[in-house]
């Protein structure tokens, strides 16, 4: 027993970079074991042979790279890239069978400010990476890292030129919704949306990672990080066709693996708003998302962050989206009563609906009317709702407090609500939440939707640096250890602050993860 504990702590602790066959030999053993032998080796003690060496292909290292990169995902390629630039080999390893991983699958829009195709295409001329850097600031609500939210948007118009570099073009820009807190002058057309898509992007990304020489092994699931008696992480244990093997990285690893997204129990554990999503909301994240990258830094001493969720509409089963923000309607809960502003930055919605449920333990609802239907910008009709009601996924009803029946909430309360919301149309203007769009009276007959998200994965992840070092609960560093992309934290609060933050994140901080791993010796 004594022996097997003893080879354990040899592959889970690894051995030093430069004498690996030498320390096998010797029996090298762990920390923990260390010590015991130290207490037990007095001068009345007769020493205790030491091991057998373990089996030669526990002690081999079976393949080897200058930088080991966890996951090929949008933040992984890119790490991939400027390393390569920096000169180093790169090896990437991929859980799954194809590379892209959620960048494959999002939207494609990417937040920056002060780009030539900002300065062309909108009126924001005088934008400014310092009032970028205010508003994400603000919407962390005081739980992000300052240094790296400034450095991420004083970065991000450079990383728009690299992206272009590549090949990356953009179709349109726009400006996000508003942030009731945040102050108007802060706001601008920042959301580049790039020709394709997630799609376009993540092939791009693949192509020029390929290109310039990035190893990539799909179907390969990294498991733990290898470490040597001074801490520093030297390699990975890896799963690959069926065996365990000891991959080393000569100057550090990356790790680009993504969140605890598809994670029920670490999302029990992290995030209580992603594992609400994950058990009654919709999700469209990359099922290898699993938060492998984060577990495995947690156990060589990471210090997490965690946060909300990234969550981008309410969505019917007509796939018909962004009801509230489009229509005279509001949210209301199990008592009646609205909660939100409606026409905020959907990730601010959904953190309050995710606690209106919570609270009450029961869904919140969209309500509107038939008049609702014929405002400006409606996306409904007649037919869609038709639809919908016989689908059983919209209740209806002619009275205001017969639908608070059928969804059961509080009647006098819904009726209340309705009566505030139309006295306040009068003057064009919420007095409750300052909503800004479908500003319009609304009659009926009524119409009810159960508010349900469609998740893009969660915020929070490990504590990085400036330099993407992955910081230890201790406050110091772990040497030759980053994280990237959604693999990070500290740079994003408790609800996502608009389109297009996660995917500049993965580009910014898997280019300086990259050149920074690539610099070690």
């Amino acid at each position: 027993m004594k022996e097997d504990r003893e080879k354990m702590n040899l592959v889970e602790k690894g051995t030093s970079r430069r004498n690996f066959i030498k320390h096998a030999a010797a029996g090298a053993l762990g920390v923990a074991s260390l010590g015991v032998l130290t207490a037990c080796n007095s001068k009345t003690a007769t020493p205790p042979a030491p091991p057998p060496a373990p089996p030669k292909d526990e002690m081999e290292w079976k393949k080897e790279s200058d930088v080991v990169i966890v996951g090929a995902g949008g933040s992984g390629l890119v790490a991939a890239i400027e390393a390569i630039t920096a000169g180093a080999k790169v090896l990437i390893l991929e859980k799954a069978e194809k590379s892209g991983g959620t960048t494959a699958v999002c939207g494609g829009v990417i937040q920056a400010s002060s780009t030539d195709y900002q300065k062309a295409n909108t009126p924001f001329k005088d934008d400014t990476p310092e009032k970028h850097f205010k508003l994400w600031l603000k919407a962390g609500e005081g739980t992000t890292d300052e240094s790296l939210v400034k450095d991420l948007a004083y970065g991000a118009p450079d990383d728009i030129k690299w992206l272009t570099n590549l090949g990356v073009k953009f179709k349109s820009i726009v400006g996000h919704s508003h942030i009731p807190y945040i102050d108007e002058s802060l706001y601008a057309d920042r959301l580049h949306n790039v020709e394709g898509g997630g799609k376009a992007l993540a092939e791009i990304l693949l192509n020029a990672a390929v290109a310039k020489g990035a190893v990539i092994e799909y179907q390969t699931e990294v498991t733990k990080l290898l470490t040597n008696e001074s801490g520093e992480v030297i390699g990975v244990l890896a799963k690959q066709g069926g065996s365990e093997i000891n991959v080393k990285a000569k100057k550090g690893v990356i790790l680009a693996s993504g969140g605890i997204d598809q994670n029920v129990e670490l999302a029990k554990q992290l995030n209580p708003q992603q594992y609400w999503a994950l058990t009654t909301q919709q999700t469209l994240v990359a099922k290898t998302n699993t938060g492998d990258g984060i577990r495995m830094g947690m156990e060589v001493g990471a210090a997490v962050f965690t946060g909300g969720t990234i969550d981008i509409s309410l969505r019917t089963r007509a796939g018909l989206s962004n009801i509230a923000p489009m229509l005279p309607a509001f949210y209301v809960n199990k008592k009646g009563r609205r909660f939100v502003c409606e026409d905020t930055t959907y990730a601010f919605n959904f953190r309050a609906i995710f606690q209106q449920e919570k609270m009450f333990d029961s869904p919140t609802y969209t309500i509107f009317g038939k008049s609702s239907l014929t405002a400006p910008g409606a996306p409904w009709n007649d037919e869609s709702v038709k639809k919908e009601i016989e689908g059983g996924f919209l209740v209806t009803a002619d009275t205001i407090e017969e639908l608070a029946k059928k969804i059961e909430v509080d009647p006098t309360n819904l009726a209340a609500t309705l009566a505030t919301w139309n006295a306040d149309m009068k003057n064009k203007k919420d007095n409750q939440f300052d909503r800004k769009t479908g500003l319009e009276p609304i009659q009926g007959p009524f119409y009810a939707y159960k508010n349900t998200t469609n998740n893009l994965g969660s915020i929070g992840g490990l504590k990085i640096n400036a330099q993407t070092e992955v910081i230890h609960v201790n406050g110091k560093t772990i040497p030759r250890l980053f994280a990237v992309g959604m693999n990070s934290a500290g740079w994003i609060g408790p609800f996502y602050p608009g389109s297009g933050t996660a995917i500049m994140g993965c580009i910014h901080w898997g280019r300086k993860a990259g050149t920074n791993a690539a610099k070690l010796s």
